[in-house]
């Protein structure tokens, strides 16, 4: 097994990954029923994403906070949610690389999990603002 090393390491991980996370009985629902996340158009993104984050390429331009509250305002994302998330991402991560890269993935994973939980726990508690 080899460690995270570039742009097809990347999309093997996001592909393998979401065909986990799509027949997830707990999370699936919310990526294909609530967000309807369509492969041929999330998954460059999100190979982008990563690769801005791992290998510091300036490739994804997105607000990843924004996306998560439009869909916590769909349907709430629970704890339970974000634990599968991330236990999933960091099995994948394990069943397809070893290194030091593989090891940033994970706990990179983990912080966004951890602060999205909060922006999202932040805004339950803020009242509604209306015009």
């Amino acid at each position: 097994m080899h460690d995270i090393r570039n742009r097809a390491d990347i999309d093997q991980l996001v592909e393998t990954f979401y065909g986990r996370v799509f027949s997830d009985e707990l999370i699936g629902p919310i990526f294909t029923l609530v967000a309807q996340v369509k492969p041929e158009t999330h998954f460059p993104l999100l190979g982008d994403f990563w690769e801005t984050i791992l290998f510091g390429q300036n490739r994804y331009h997105g607000n990843v906070i924004l996306k998560h509250v439009d869909l916590h305002l769909k349907q709430a994302l629970q704890p339970a949610q974000f634990e599968r998330w991330t236990s999933l991402f960091c099995l994948t991560i394990d069943k397809l690389f070893a290194g030091p890269m593989a090891e940033n993935a994970k706990t990179r994973a983990r912080t966004m999990s951890m602060v999205l939980q909060a922006k999202l726990h932040t805004l339950a508690q803020t009242p509604a603002h209306h015009d």
